[in-house]
């Protein structure tokens, strides 16, 4: 099978498979951890579980939107593009702001998400990115 046929079909056997099993474990999971964990422990689950989701949610979003982010968020010039499977949105928005190759729309949406939460997009990139690669030297 061409390897273009091949990755289409892997994708919609996984968003068949994400959209199926993924609302019947949630709900799995939120009902044992209810009557199976402390308080604490129900407490931690859920903040980890919840972070996790929205950590593949953005990573998702990355590899998604990488035309249209690398259209309107950055600078043509950029040495660090969206698109990194392994990388969040933050992240690579993170390394332009760094490299001081963010658009108008880019500098406003880092300064939103740095509101959220300061030097928000400058950690991301800072423990992905930047962090990732001196470990794997």
């Amino acid at each position: 099978m061409n390897r273009y046929i091949f990755g289409f079909v892997l994708f919609v056997i996984s968003a068949i498979i994400a959209s199926v099993l993924g609302p019947v474990a949630f709900v799995y999971t939120i009902l044992r951890s209810i009557f199976r964990m402390s308080r604490t422990e129900l407490q931690m689950l859920f903040g980890r579980l919840f972070y996790f989701m929205a950590y593949s949610i953005d990573q998702f979003g990355n590899v998604i939107g990488q035309y249209l982010f690398n259209d309107t968020l950055i600078s043509r010039n950029s040495t660090y593009k969206f698109g990194n499977p392994d990388v969040t949105i933050s992240a690579v928005l993170g390394m332009n702001k760094k490299n001081k190759t963010l658009s108008k729309l880019g500098t406003y949406i880092c300064n939103i998400l740095n509101y959220i939460d300061p030097n928000h997009v400058e950690k991301a990139a800072d423990s992905e990115i930047i962090n990732r690669k001196q470990r794997w030297k």
